[in-house]
C-alpha cells in the first residue's frame, strides 16, 4: 500500500512540473509579425514619392516601437525591394527612445534599369530573436519607376519652296525637366495622309540631341509632316507639331475659287429676291450680318448666326407678315455668312493650313475639294439657322407691335404681283 501511495506522489510530481514548465515556456515564447510579444511592433511602411522618373530618389520609411526600450538588431530593419534586402537607418540618430516609435529609413537611387513598378514590405529582428515584419503578409505596392519624358521639336527651312526644291527639316530631342540632348536616338519623319502616316526619312540625333532630315520638296499641293521619336525603355515617346511644306498655285487656286463663290452667292441672292423690292430686304439683311457677324467674331458661336437671322426678321417683318419671305430673306443673310466666311476659310487654307487645322496633306485638286465641300456645307448650316432666326424675329415683332400687321391682302398690288404697303 504504501508502494502504491508512493507511485501516486511521484506521478502527481511529475505532472504538477510538466504544467509549471508549460506555464514559464508560454511567458518567453516570441511571436513572428507585426505586434509581436514583449511590445514589439513594425508598422507604417511606405515610399515617397508613389512615382516618378527613373533618377529620382524614393524614400522607404518605417515606424519600429519597442516598449522594453530594446533597439533593432546590427542591420535591421531592412526593407526588401522586389525581394532584395536593403538596410535602413535612423531617420533621427539623436533619438534613443524608441518605446513611443522610432522612424527608419532607406533612400533609394534608382537608375534606367529600375524602370517599371515593384513592391516592397519591411522586416526587424532584435537581439533577443523577437522579429516583425509589415506588412503582416504579401507586400506593398510601389514605386512605378518611370521612364523620362522628353520634348521634341521640328521645323522646316523652306514651307513655301520652289518646285523640286531641297527642303530641311531639323530640330532636337531634350528632356522635359532638364533639358539635356538625347544622343544617338532615332527620328522617324512622317508623311500625313488621310488614312495612314508614311515614313518617308529617318536619322539619329548627334551628341546635342540636335538632328537633321532633308527631302524632296513635294509638287502641286500642301503636304503636312510630321517628325516622331518612338520611345524606347528609358524615354518616352515624343511627337513634334505639324510642319507644312505648301506648294500651291496660290493665286490660281484662290482666284478660281473666288469667281465661283461670287457666282454661287450672287445666283442664289437673285433667286431668293425675287418678288420682294431691295428697298424692303436690303437694310434688314445688311444689318443682320453686320451685327451677327460681330457676335461671331467675339465668340457667340451659332447663337450668333442665328441672332443674325432674328435682326433681319424682325425689321423685315415691318414690311410683310409673310413667314416664308421672313425665311427668304434670312436665307439672303445666310448667304453672306457663306461668302465672308468662304473667303476667309479659302485665304487661310491656300496661306496657312496650320491656322484651319489641316491634319493631313492634300494634292492641289484635293484642295478645291475642300473647298467646295465647305460651300455646301456652309450653304446648309448658315441658311439653315439664319432662316430660322428670321422665321422667329418675325414671330416677335408680330407679338410686339400688332397694331401695325395688315391682313394679306389689305395693301396694294403691282402689276409685277408685289404686295406693297
Amino acid at each position: 500500500m504504501n508502494k502504491l501511495a508512493s507511485k501516486f506522489a511521484l506521478f502527481g510530481l511529475i505532472v504538477i512540473g510538466l504544467v509549471g514548465l508549460v506555464y514559464l515556456s508560454s511567458l518567453t515564447v516570441t511571436s513572428v509579425g507585426a505586434g509581436a510579444s514583449g511590445g514589439l511592433t513594425l508598422e507604417g511602411a511606405q515610399v515617397s514619392p508613389e512615382n516618378g522618373p527613373w533618377g529620382s530618389i524614393f524614400i522607404f520609411e518605417v515606424i519600429y516601437t519597442n516598449n522594453e526600450n530594446n533597439m533593432p538588431a546590427a542591420g535591421y530593419p531592412k526593407v526588401y525591394i522586389d525581394g532584395s534586402p536593403k538596410n535602413m537607418v535612423e531617420k533621427d540618430p539623436t533619438d534613443y527612445d524608441v518605446t513611443d516609435g522610432k522612424v527608419f529609413k532607406y533612400d533609394w537611387s534608382t537608375t534606367k534599369d529600375n524602370v517599371g513598378s515593384h513592391s516592397f514590405y519591411c522586416f526587424v529582428e532584435t537581439p533577443t530573436g523577437e522579429n516583425a515584419r509589415d506588412p503582416a503578409t504579401g507586400t506593398d505596392n510601389g514605386p512605378l519607376v518611370e521612364k523620362w519624358s522628353v520634348s521634341l521639336s521640328c521645323k522646316v527651312d523652306k514651307p513655301e519652296p520652289a518646285t523640286e526644291e531641297n527642303v530641311i527639316f531639323s530640330g532636337h530631342l531634350r528632356t522635359s525637366e532638364e533639358n539635356e540632348g538625347l544622343a544617338g536616338e532615332g527620328i522617324i519623319l512622317y508623311q500625313l495622309l488621310s488614312d495612314e502616316d508614311v515614313e518617308v526619312n529617318s536619322t539619329t540625333t548627334y551628341e546635342n540631341g540636335d538632328f537633321t532630315l532633308l527631302l524632296d520638296a513635294p509638287s502641286s499641293g500642301i503636304s503636312c509632316y510630321r517628325a516622331q521619336f518612338l520611345g524606347d525603355n528609358y524615354y518616352s515617346e515624343s511627337k513634334s507639331s505639324r510642319l507644312y511644306v505648301n506648294d500651291l498655285n496660290k493665286p490660281l487656286v484662290f482666284g478660281a475659287y473666288v469667281v465661283i463663290l461670287f457666282s454661287s452667292v450672287g445666283a442664289m441672292m437673285f433667286l431668293f429676291s425675287r418678288g420682294i423690292p431691295m428697298a424692303h430686304y436690303l437694310k434688314p439683311v445688311l444689318l443682320g450680318f453686320i451685327l451677327g457677324f460681330l457676335l461671331l467674331i467675339i465668340g457667340a458661336g451659332f447663337i450668333g448666326v442665328l441672332a443674325a437671322g432674328g435682326i433681319a426678321g424682325y425689321l423685315f417683318a415691318k414690311e410683310t407678315r409673310r413667314w416664308t419671305k421672313h425665311l427668304r430673306v434670312g436665307c439672303m443673310t445666310g448667304f453672306l455668312f457663306l461668302l465672308a466666311g468662304g473667303l476667309i476659310f479659302a485665304y487661310f487654307l491656300t496661306w496657312s493650313p496650320a491656322d484651319v487645322g489641316l491634319n493631313y496633306s492634300v494634292t492641289q485638286m484635293g484642295v478645291f475639294g475642300i473647298l467646295f465641300s465647305d460651300i455646301i456645307f456652309s450653304l446648309v448650316n448658315y441658311a439653315l439657322l439664319v432662316g430660322i432666326g428670321a422665321v422667329l424675329g418675325g414671330m416677335l415683332r408680330k407679338l410686339l407691335k400688332p397694331a401695325e400687321q395688315r391682313p394679306i391682302g389689305s395693301g396694294v398690288t403691282t402689276s409685277s404681283g408685289v404686295e406693297q404697303r
